[in-house]
């Protein structure tokens, strides 16, 4: 029997600055082992701090999401 691996390890968190936007900071969540097939990013940050702090948000919501489609 394979175990799944926990979804709220297959996921993970970046941030990063877009020098080439005036957008300023952005975070991404992702997926470790394979591509989500789809962006799940946000922008225009004016810092790092609150870029991550949006982000962990909106995984731990993203995490919430996918706890409640494997339960019903």
């Amino acid at each position: 029997m394979l175990l799944r691996p926990s979804p709220r390890k297959s996921f993970y968190l970046i941030v990063f600055r877009r020098e080439c936007e005036a957008s300023g900071w952005c975070w991404e969540i992702r997926r470790k082992r394979k591509p989500m097939g789809v962006r799940l990013w946000q922008g225009g940050f004016r810092s790092h701090r609150a870029a991550h702090s949006a982000g962990r948000t909106a995984l731990e919501d993203f995490l919430n999401g996918l706890a409640m489609e494997t339960i019903s």
